[in-house]
């Protein structure tokens, strides 16, 4: 090892084809990326022992971008697919909504179901402009439920995140929704 390399304890995702020269090196200074669309920190992930890492600088420049970075999430979590195929071959998954985005499905749903019409009950969960976290246009998860439940398969959930895709290139959604892809591993 010369004296220009230094130890790195991960490799930040931010360019695969060069080596990041940001100086954030340890784990303790990479962001897990796309983790929060597979189920974080939950049981079924711990065994997933890979994943794509960026520092943070990285992270903090790409999210300057935001529509760049919402594609670019979408090939991370279908680059996350093809790495639990890999690593657990034959993986199905639970594919289901972030709890308040289903929430917003359920007040927009018994609203319809007690009469409102679509745009009354679409004003009671319209989405916050500026709130914490994103809330994704309610016409985006009414289609996303359709795509919801257990023993999705591969193409199942790449399925989805073409159809994410293809809602971000048209506009209906200026972000990934807060969908999350729960590995069953056998």
């Amino acid at each position: 090892e010369t004296s220009t390399q230094t130890k790195r304890e991960f490799r930040c995702m931010n360019d695969e084809y060069s080596e990041c020269r940001t100086g954030q090196y340890t784990l303790k200074l990479s962001r897990k990326v796309i983790s929060n669309h597979f189920g974080r920190n939950k049981a079924c992930t711990r065994l997933i022992t890979s994943w794509p890492l960026f520092c943070r600088k990285h992270y903090q420049r790409a999210t300057y971008k935001p529509a760049l970075w919402q594609r670019r999430k979408v090939a991370l979590i279908l680059r996350q697919f093809a790495i639990i195929e890999e690593q657990f071959p034959g993986t199905t998954y639970t594919v289901s909504l972030k709890k308040s985005e289903m929430e917003r499905l359920n007040t927009f749903a018994r609203a319809m179901d007690s009469g409102k019409t679509a745009s009354e009950a679409g004003a009671l969960v319209k989405e916050e402009e500026g709130g914490k976290a994103f809330m994704a246009p309610i016409d985006v998860l009414r289609e996303l439920q359709h795509e919801l439940g257990r023993g999705k398969t591969l193409d199942d959930v790449r399925g989805v995140m073409a159809l994410v895709n293809t809602m971000l290139r048209d506009g209906e959604t200026k972000e990934v929704p807060s969908i999350e892809f729960l590995p069953e591993i056998k």
